[in-house]
């Protein structure tokens, strides 16, 4: 039987999903999401966010994930996966072509 790699564990927490995304991003993509205005944000989010349920298995039994999503934000009623989103824009938003992800 073939191990899974630790790469293909579920994140347990909010910036361990955001830093597996961002890891999968070539330096073009980064520097487009780092500059993204607010609208065009909100549309990537509509939709990925659906993808990074299913991937993460937010809703299939990653409950690590999900709490840290819910301890992440002072929201109620918000997506998991846009809290995750949330947090890739905030890595970026101060992005000048070097990013550490450890």
């Amino acid at each position: 039987m073939i191990v899974k790699k630790e790469r293909c564990r579920n994140p347990r927490t909010v910036n361990e999903a955001a830093e597996l995304l961002l890891s999968d991003l070539l330096i073009q993509h980064l520097n487009t999401l780092s500059q993204m205005n607010d609208q065009e944000f909100e549309l990537l989010c509509d939709h990925v966010t659906p993808f990074l349920n299913d991937e993460f298995k937010i809703w299939q039994g990653n409950n690590d994930l999900l709490e840290s999503c819910y301890r992440s934000t002072k929201e109620n009623s918000v997506d998991p996966a846009r809290v995750i989103l949330n947090r890739v824009k905030e890595m970026l938003t101060n992005f000048n072509g070097y990013l550490v992800i450890t």
